[in-house]
């Protein structure tokens, strides 16, 4: 399905459409309602641009949201490295 375009692409978008061009209709129409809604709902779960005094202000209320926290520094490190091995190796038992 070629045709003739009257705008002029940028080559990342020819790169897909070289990989894209030869798929059946009924794929590409189901790529480009997948592509429509992603367009159509990123609006909805943007968050609103903060201005300085809104960003500096929620940054300013973590400070110290962890000072009762019985965790030692050490031991909250050690936790953190221990979840992401397990992660790591719960990815590998998936691919097994």
């Amino acid at each position: 399905m070629d045709g003739n375009v009257l705008i002029t692409q940028s080559p990342v978008a020819l790169q897909y459409w070289n990989i894209l061009k030869n798929l059946s209709d009924n794929i590409k129409m189901e790529l480009a309602a997948m592509l429509t809604t992603s367009l159509a709902y990123r609006e909805e779960l943007a968050e609103p641009e903060l201005t300085k005094e809104e960003k500096d202000r929620e940054f300013w209320s973590l400070c110290g949201c962890w000072k009762d926290d019985p965790e030692d520094a050490a031991r909250m490190e050690a936790a953190i490295k221990d979840g992401r091995k397990n992660e790591f190796m719960r990815e590998i038992n998936l691919d097994d």
